[in-house]
C-alpha cells in the first residue's frame, strides 16, 4: 500500500479509522486516494482483527467530492494518454468511472459495520461514500449536497441507488434535481443521518458507537447486513430463507452460545466475533 499522507489510518481495539486528510481542500478526493481507499476497505474486510470501519474527514469538512483539478494526477495511464483524444472518448471515461466507483460497492458490501463520522460538507462522491456506510454520525455543522446537476453531471455511479434506498424515490429526486444543501436536522428527519451531535461532542460520541461495535457479536452483525441487503432484492420467501440460514449460523457460533449462557448466568456476554 502506498504511503499516502492524504489518508491517515489507525487501527486500535478493533476499530479501523480512515481519515481523509486534505483539510485545506475540504478532503476532496484524488485518484491515489480513491485507489488507497479501495485497498483499505478490502484490508478491513479481510482482517479478523478489524471489527468496525470508520471513515472520517480531517478539519471542518467530511469530503467535498472529487478534486477535479487533480483527477488523473499520479496515474501512469493518465500521464501517458491524457493528451490523446481517445482518452476522452465517452467509453473510455465511463470505464474509468466504473473502475473508480468500485470503492462504493466494496464499502456497501463490507460484512462488518461501517460508519461515516461527519462534519461540514459531504458533497458529490463524498455523499456517495457516506451513503455507502451503514451509519452516518454527524455534527450539527454537517450538510449534504448531491452537487451533480449544478456541475453539469448526473451522479456518481451508485449514488442514485444509495441515496434512494435511504430517503425514498421522491426525496432522492428532490435532492438530486434541485441540488440544494441539506442541513443536519433535515438529513436526520429523512434518514440520511442517523445521529446528530454538537460539533465538540461528535468524536467522543462516535467513538462510543464504534467501541460498541468492536465489542459486539461480529458474526451477528455480518448476518444482519446480509439479511438487509437480501431483503432489498429478493422476494419475501427467499428473504425468509436467507434470514433462517444466517440466524442458524449466528446461533451456533461462539458468540451466539455465549449470549445465551450470559443471559442464563445474568452477566454481560464476552463476545469474540466468531
Amino acid at each position: 500500500m502506498s504511503d499516502n499522507q492524504d489518508i491517515l489510518v489507525s487501527n486500535e481495539g478493533g476499530v479501523m479509522t480512515v481519515t481523509l486528510n486534505r483539510p485545506d481542500r475540504l478532503n476532496t478526493l484524488t485518484w491515489p486516494m480513491v485507489a488507497q481507499l479501495e485497498e483499505l476497505v478490502s484490508e478491513a474486510n479481510r482482517d479478523p482483527g478489524v471489527k468496525v470501519f470508520v471513515l472520517a474527514g480531517a478539519g471542518r469538512g467530511f469530503c467535498a467530492g472529487h478534486d477535479l483539478s487533480a483527477m488523473g494526477d499520479g496515474d501512469e495511464l493518465s500521464d501517458k494518454w491524457k493528451d490523446n483524444p481517445i482518452w476522452w472518448e465517452p467509453e473510455q471515461v465511463g470505464a474509468r468511472m466504473l473502475d473508480d466507483s468500485q470503492i462504493f460497492v466494496s464499502l456497501f458490501r463490507m460484512n462488518k459495520p461501517t460508519m461515516a463520522v461527519m462534519r461540514g460538507p459531504a458533497a458529490g462522491s463524498g455523499l456517495a461514500l457516506a451513503t455507502a456506510c451503514d451509519l452516518r454520525i454527524v455534527s450539527e455543522t454537517a450538510f449534504f449536497k448531491t452537487s451533480y446537476a449544478n456541475a453539469g453531471r448526473c451522479g456518481e455511479p451508485g449514488s442514485a441507488y444509495l441515496l434512494q434506498r435511504l430517503v425514498g424515490p421522491a426525496k432522492a429526486r428532490e435532492f438530486m434535481l434541485l441540488d440544494e444543501k441539506i442541513d443536519a436536522s433535515t438529513a436526520l428527519a429523512y434518514g440520511l443521518a442517523n445521529k446528530v451531535f454538537p460539533d465538540d461532542a461528535l468524536d467522543a460520541e462516535a467513538a462510543k458507537i464504534a467501541a460498541k461495535f468492536a465489542a459486539g457479536p461480529g458474526m451477528s452483525y455480518a448476518g444482519i447486513k446480509r439479511n438487509l441487503n437480501a431483503a432489498e432484492r429478493l422476494s419475501f420467501e427467499d428473504t425468509v430463507s436467507t434470514e433462517a440460514m444466517q440466524n442458524a449460523r449466528a446461533s451456533m457460533s461462539h458468540d451466539g452460545k455465549e449470549a445465551g449462557l450470559a443471559f442464563m448466568e445474568k452477566r454481560a456476554p464476552a463476545f469474540r466475533g466468531y
